[in-house]
């Protein structure tokens, strides 16, 4: 066996579905399905179940994912470390998030106190953005959902209320709160399906007894609220990370008395790897920024 074959392996377990790895990888379903069958064969032993077109993990497979996971992460950190030493990545940040709308005010503060900084940024769901951390592809990460993990240090800055974003022709427009039940009928407007707010809404709707309507699904954030404004449907929004431009819209933001409808922003990082002073500033700065939103 060798890395090529561990990497594509990775990718199937993480997927759990040959197409999908097979498009991230940029290689056709058939040569990755030869590949792992390869590696099933030198290792002597299946890894994934088959039915149809379904593959899953089995028990052997699980337990070499745990391998082929600490083989990568063990060849990331040595690459970090060789960097960090050879002092060619200590001005470049790493940086993934759930929130991108903060990042100008955050990145533009922090090149006023370090001109010469440089940024890679990913826009990624909590779960990515945990893989990112764990092999080492990011340095910080900055999330609205808890990301917990071996060597993973998620610090808890603050805890927002998400309101409701309705139409200011809305027959509840003019309430100050409402019970997230009397919405069960609503159209609503949603990010796509691996995007946080996407499951936050899920997730609220559930508690209140009902399962979403969805009238529109989209990637972009900032198009959310006007669509509330054109009547197109209503959304949940942050109360307190929240975008200059939707702050001039015509639309009402009503408080959800049931249920508890709120959110945590946190900063995370790798315990284990080794952070530049560049970094470490970034950290504090980013926790300070966060802060001051409150």
């Amino acid at each position: 066996m060798d890395l090529l074959q561990m990497k594509y392996f990775e990718a199937v377990a993480r997927h759990q579905h040959l197409t999908k790895a097979a498009a991230e990888l940029n290689v056709s379903q058939p040569a990755l399905s030869k590949m792992i069958s390869k590696l099933e064969q030198d290792l002597g032993y299946e890894l994934f179940d088959r039915t149809g077109r379904q593959i899953k993990l089995n028990k052997y497979g699980e337990a070499y994912k745990g391998t082929v996971e600490k083989v990568f992460l063990e060849m990331k950190i040595g690459e970090r470390e060789l960097a960090f030493l050879a002092e060619k990545q200590n001005d470049l940040i790493t940086v993934a998030v759930t929130i991108p709308l903060i990042l100008p005010d955050l990145f533009g503060g922090f090149l006023e106190k370090q001109p010469r900084v440089r940024f890679r940024q990913y826009h990624a769901s909590s779960e990515r953005m945990s893989h990112q951390l764990q092999i080492g592809e990011i340095d910080v990460g900055i999330s609205t959902v808890p990301i917990i993990g071996n060597d993973i240090e998620w610090y808890p800055v603050l805890e927002e209320d998400i309101l409701m974003s309705v139409p200011i022709t809305h027959p509840l427009a003019n309430r100050e709160s409402i019970f997230l039940k009397e919405l069960e009928h609503d159209p609503f407007i949603v990010m796509s399906a691996g995007y946080g707010f996407r499951d936050m809404t899920e997730r609220f709707c559930e508690k209140a007894g009902f399962y979403p309507n969805f009238a529109f699904e989209g990637d972009e954030t900032g198009v959310t609220y006007e669509l509330v404004e054109k009547g197109l449907g209503v959304a949940f929004c942050p109360s307190i990370i929240k975008s200059k431009r939707s702050e001039s819209l015509n639309i009402a933001k009503l408080k959800i008395k049931e249920p508890e409808c709120t959110r945590i922003v946190g900063v995370v990082w790798h315990k284990r790897r080794a952070q530049s002073e560049m970094v470490k500033e970034f950290i504090a700065f980013t926790i300070n920024f966060l802060k001051k939103q409150i």
